[in-house]
Protein backbone atom coordinates (compact mmCIF):
# COMPACT_ATOMS: atom_id res chain seq x y z
CA UNK A 1 0.00 0.00 0.00
CA UNK A 2 1.48 3.31 -1.03
CA UNK A 3 1.72 6.22 1.43
CA UNK A 4 0.19 9.27 0.48
CA UNK A 5 3.35 10.68 0.19
CA UNK A 6 4.36 8.78 -2.23
CA UNK A 7 1.02 8.82 -3.98
CA UNK A 8 1.20 12.92 -4.04
CA UNK A 9 4.68 12.66 -5.81
CA UNK A 10 2.99 10.10 -8.38
CA UNK A 11 -0.14 12.54 -9.19
CA UNK A 12 0.74 14.09 -12.76
CA UNK A 13 -0.12 17.69 -10.92
CA UNK A 14 2.75 17.27 -9.27
CA UNK A 15 5.07 15.84 -11.99
CA UNK A 16 3.73 18.89 -14.69
CA UNK A 17 5.10 21.66 -12.02
CA UNK A 18 8.25 19.53 -11.56
CA UNK A 19 9.11 19.36 -15.31
CA UNK A 20 7.63 22.85 -15.72
CA UNK A 21 10.34 24.09 -12.95
CA UNK A 22 13.34 22.00 -14.24
CA UNK A 23 12.95 23.14 -18.00
CA UNK A 24 12.87 26.92 -16.71
CA UNK A 25 15.58 26.43 -14.60
CA UNK A 26 17.51 25.28 -17.62
CA UNK A 27 16.72 27.96 -19.85
CA UNK A 28 19.59 29.75 -17.44
CA UNK A 29 22.35 27.34 -19.63
CA UNK A 30 21.13 29.54 -22.46
CA UNK A 31 23.70 32.96 -22.60
CA UNK A 32 22.07 36.03 -22.81
CA UNK A 33 20.44 38.91 -21.85
CA UNK A 34 22.49 39.32 -18.18
CA UNK A 35 19.28 39.00 -15.69
CA UNK A 36 17.41 37.92 -18.12
CA UNK A 37 16.54 34.40 -16.72
CA UNK A 38 14.06 32.80 -14.52
CA UNK A 39 15.28 32.33 -11.23
CA UNK A 40 12.77 35.03 -9.67
CA UNK A 41 9.69 32.85 -11.77
CA UNK A 42 10.39 29.63 -10.48
CA UNK A 43 10.39 30.56 -7.09
CA UNK A 44 6.99 32.71 -7.57
CA UNK A 45 5.78 29.46 -9.66
CA UNK A 46 6.88 26.90 -7.23
CA UNK A 47 5.40 27.95 -4.15
CA UNK A 48 2.19 29.28 -6.14
CA UNK A 49 1.57 26.12 -7.23
CA UNK A 50 3.03 23.22 -5.19
CA UNK A 51 0.37 22.29 -2.96
CA UNK A 52 3.20 20.87 -0.30
CA UNK A 53 4.86 23.39 1.31
CA UNK A 54 7.84 20.88 0.83
CA UNK A 55 7.99 20.38 -2.48
CA UNK A 56 7.44 24.21 -2.97
CA UNK A 57 10.48 25.04 -1.51
CA UNK A 58 12.19 21.57 -2.24
CA UNK A 59 11.54 21.24 -5.96
CA UNK A 60 12.69 24.77 -7.08
CA UNK A 61 15.40 25.34 -4.64
CA UNK A 62 17.08 21.96 -5.72
CA UNK A 63 16.34 22.94 -9.25
CA UNK A 64 18.22 26.03 -9.15
CA UNK A 65 21.11 24.16 -7.42
CA UNK A 66 21.44 21.68 -10.48
CA UNK A 67 21.13 25.06 -12.59
CA UNK A 68 23.93 26.53 -10.61
CA UNK A 69 26.54 23.28 -11.10
CA UNK A 70 25.67 23.29 -14.48
CA UNK A 71 27.08 27.11 -15.02
CA UNK A 72 29.63 26.76 -12.41
CA UNK A 73 30.83 23.94 -15.17
CA UNK A 74 30.57 25.98 -17.84
CA UNK A 75 31.91 29.47 -17.01
CA UNK A 76 35.86 30.05 -15.92
CA UNK A 77 35.72 33.56 -15.73
CA UNK A 78 37.30 35.39 -12.11
CA UNK A 79 34.51 37.25 -11.91
CA UNK A 80 32.45 34.20 -11.57
CA UNK A 81 34.92 32.36 -9.63
CA UNK A 82 34.19 35.30 -6.99
CA UNK A 83 30.07 35.33 -7.82
CA UNK A 84 29.98 32.04 -4.89
CA UNK A 85 30.14 34.95 -2.61
CA UNK A 86 26.66 35.90 -3.31
CA UNK A 87 24.85 32.58 -3.60
CA UNK A 88 23.47 33.24 0.41
CA UNK A 89 21.99 36.15 -0.77
CA UNK A 90 20.55 35.22 -4.36
CA UNK A 91 19.12 31.88 -1.99
CA UNK A 92 17.68 33.94 0.78
CA UNK A 93 15.93 35.94 -1.78
CA UNK A 94 14.62 32.79 -4.00
CA UNK A 95 13.34 31.77 -0.12
CA UNK A 96 12.01 35.25 0.42
CA UNK A 97 9.84 34.75 -3.42
CA UNK A 98 8.83 31.00 -3.08
CA UNK A 99 7.41 32.54 0.14
CA UNK A 100 5.53 35.75 -1.62
CA UNK A 101 4.56 33.07 -4.45
CA UNK A 102 2.24 30.92 -1.25
CA UNK A 103 0.70 33.92 -0.75
CA UNK A 104 -0.62 33.76 -3.77
CA UNK A 105 -1.62 30.33 -3.89
CA UNK A 106 -5.37 31.08 -4.05
CA UNK A 107 -5.34 33.96 -6.55
CA UNK A 108 -3.01 31.92 -9.42
CA UNK A 109 -5.85 33.07 -11.49
CA UNK A 110 -5.86 36.36 -11.26
CA UNK A 111 -3.52 37.97 -13.78
CA UNK A 112 -3.37 40.80 -11.92
CA UNK A 113 -2.05 38.95 -8.59
CA UNK A 114 0.59 37.23 -10.42
CA UNK A 115 1.67 40.03 -12.00
CA UNK A 116 2.11 42.03 -8.72
CA UNK A 117 4.07 38.95 -6.98
CA UNK A 118 6.16 38.93 -10.41
CA UNK A 119 7.12 42.73 -9.38
CA UNK A 120 7.85 42.18 -5.66
CA UNK A 121 9.38 39.24 -6.49
CA UNK A 122 12.22 41.31 -8.76
CA UNK A 123 12.24 43.98 -6.41
CA UNK A 124 13.28 41.36 -3.79
CA UNK A 125 15.39 39.61 -5.91
CA UNK A 126 17.24 43.60 -6.85
CA UNK A 127 17.11 44.35 -3.18
CA UNK A 128 18.71 41.17 -1.88
CA UNK A 129 21.47 40.48 -4.59
CA UNK A 130 22.73 44.18 -5.33
CA UNK A 131 23.25 44.20 -0.77
CA UNK A 132 25.47 40.88 -0.98
CA UNK A 133 26.76 42.27 -4.27
CA UNK A 134 27.89 45.55 -2.22
CA UNK A 135 28.72 43.50 0.85
CA UNK A 136 31.19 40.76 -0.45
CA UNK A 137 32.65 42.13 -3.72
CA UNK A 138 34.57 45.07 -2.44
CA UNK A 139 33.72 47.08 -5.89
CA UNK A 140 31.94 49.44 -4.36
CA UNK A 141 32.66 51.65 -0.78
CA UNK A 142 31.86 49.92 2.67
CA UNK A 143 29.15 52.85 3.13
CA UNK A 144 26.06 53.90 2.79
CA UNK A 145 27.16 56.05 -0.23
CA UNK A 146 28.71 53.07 -1.84
CA UNK A 147 25.49 51.43 -1.05
CA UNK A 148 23.50 53.61 -3.22
CA UNK A 149 26.12 53.63 -5.68
CA UNK A 150 25.71 49.89 -5.90
CA UNK A 151 22.02 50.25 -6.59
CA UNK A 152 22.15 53.23 -9.05
CA UNK A 153 24.29 50.86 -11.37
CA UNK A 154 22.63 48.55 -11.02
CA UNK A 155 18.94 49.84 -12.17
CA UNK A 156 19.83 48.82 -15.91
CA UNK A 157 19.97 45.30 -14.60
CA UNK A 158 16.82 45.38 -12.72
CA UNK A 159 14.84 46.34 -16.31
CA UNK A 160 15.74 42.62 -16.98
CA UNK A 161 14.79 41.32 -13.93
CA UNK A 162 11.32 42.95 -14.05
CA UNK A 163 11.27 41.45 -17.46
CA UNK A 164 12.46 38.16 -17.33
CA UNK A 165 10.06 37.54 -14.13
CA UNK A 166 6.98 38.80 -15.59
CA UNK A 167 7.97 36.94 -19.25
CA UNK A 168 8.52 34.11 -17.34
CA UNK A 169 5.72 33.99 -14.88
CA UNK A 170 3.83 34.60 -17.98
CA UNK A 171 4.80 31.33 -19.42
CA UNK A 172 5.30 29.48 -16.93
CA UNK A 173 1.71 29.96 -15.10
CA UNK A 174 0.17 30.39 -18.85
CA UNK A 175 1.38 27.10 -19.41
CA UNK A 176 0.65 25.18 -16.49
CA UNK A 177 -3.39 26.99 -16.77
CA UNK A 178 -3.46 25.60 -20.42
CA UNK A 179 -2.39 21.92 -19.28
CA UNK A 180 -4.70 21.85 -16.46
CA UNK A 181 -7.63 22.93 -18.87
CA UNK A 182 -6.45 20.47 -21.33
CA UNK A 183 -5.85 17.14 -19.22
CA UNK A 184 -8.11 18.32 -16.22
CA UNK A 185 -5.50 18.23 -13.62
CA UNK A 186 -7.31 19.13 -10.54
CA UNK A 187 -5.61 21.04 -7.69
CA UNK A 188 -5.67 19.31 -4.15
CA UNK A 189 -8.92 20.29 -2.15
CA UNK A 190 -6.74 21.15 0.97
CA UNK A 191 -3.10 21.66 0.29
CA UNK A 192 -0.64 19.57 2.77
CA UNK A 193 0.83 21.18 5.45
CA UNK A 194 4.63 19.93 5.52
Amino acid sequence: MQSSKESYIRQPRFLILTALVLLAALVRLIDGAQNFAPIGAIALFGGACFASRKAAFLVPLSAMLLSDVLLNLTRHSNLWSEAWKLTAFTYLAFVLVVSLGMLLRNRTRSVFAIAGGSLVGSLIFFVASNFGWWLTMGFHAPTFAGLTECYVQALPFFRNTIASDLFFNTVLFGCFALVESRILISKPAVAEAA
